[in-house]
Parts: structure tokens; C-alpha cells; sequence
């Protein structure tokens, strides 16, 4: 049995232009979504009253149980 040859992939020459530049824009766009996303771990607090909210929220939150921010909150 003869192995058939599988065709190339295409080169990046073969792209057309347009595809090209939202290739571009999608690398920014991405680049852009990390930079904005990058966390913040030297900010923290101890309490949920440290963290700005409205009260009506504050009280949601104490009247479920919860007295004390996580890390991640």
C-alpha cells in the first residue's frame, strides 16, 4: 500500500491581507484583555466594609453568614 502525500499546510503568504490585519487586531485586542485583567494582589482588606459597597449589598452579604473577605473577594 502506497502511502499518499498530504498536501502542505498553508504558509502565511497565502493568507490574504484582510485576514492578516484581524489576525493584527486580535493580538492587541488579546494583549489589551491581559493587561486589563492582570490581578491585583497587593491590594486587599480585612473587611467588607473596607471594600466601597453599597450598604444594601453589605447587608445582603452579613445576613448570608459571610463576616470576613476571602483573598479573592
Amino acid at each position: 500500500m502506497e502511502k499518499k502525500e498530504e498536501e502542505p499546510l498553508a504558509r502565511i503568504e497565502n493568507v490574504p491581507e484582510e485576514d492578516k490585519v484581524q489576525d493584527a487586531d486580535s493580538k492587541k485586542k488579546e494583549e489589551e484583555d491581559n493587561e486589563y485583567l492582570q490581578p491585583n494582589w497587593d491590594e486587599s482588606v480585612d473587611r467588607f466594609d473596607d471594600m466601597g459597597l453599597k450598604e444594601e449589598v453589605l447587608r445582603g452579604i452579613y445576613g448570608y453568614g459571610f463576616n470576613k473577605p476571602s483573598p479573592i473577594q
